[in-house]
């Protein structure tokens, strides 16, 4: 699958924010990997409450998984992850502990 995967826990992310999220991801691929205008496909997978822990604790955190052209510069895929990281923080306020980015070359094995 080429595009994104989001695991978030459940309840976590409101219609709202999700869909400025996905937005917000678009963008982000569209400027720095020259995806269509319509943006590639995102996947949003809900934890169900009780299914996912952090140290013992009901977790928080959320992970974001996308895939690029086999090769893609290290550099430019620190951009990427940077910037997803900080959309993420920004809309939801979680804290950089709360989200996981990942850039896999080729397409999702999903």
């Amino acid at each position: 699958m080429d595009g994104y995967v989001c695991i978030v826990q459940e309840n976590q992310t409101p219609a709202s924010l999700q869909a400025e999220l996905t937005e917000g991801l678009r963008r982000i691929g569209r400027e720095l990997l020259g995806d269509p205008s319509k943006g590639v496909e995102i996947r949003w997978i809900k934890v169900s409450g009780g299914f996912g822990f952090t140290a013992g604790v009901p977790s928080t955190a959320s992970l974001v998984a996308r895939s690029v052209p086999p090769g893609y510069p290290d550099a430019k895929r620190e951009v990427f992850l940077k910037r997803v990281c900080d959309l993420w923080t920004e809309v939801t306020g979680c804290t950089t502990n709360e989200i996981v980015v990942t850039a896999i070359d080729g397409p999702l094995p999903l």
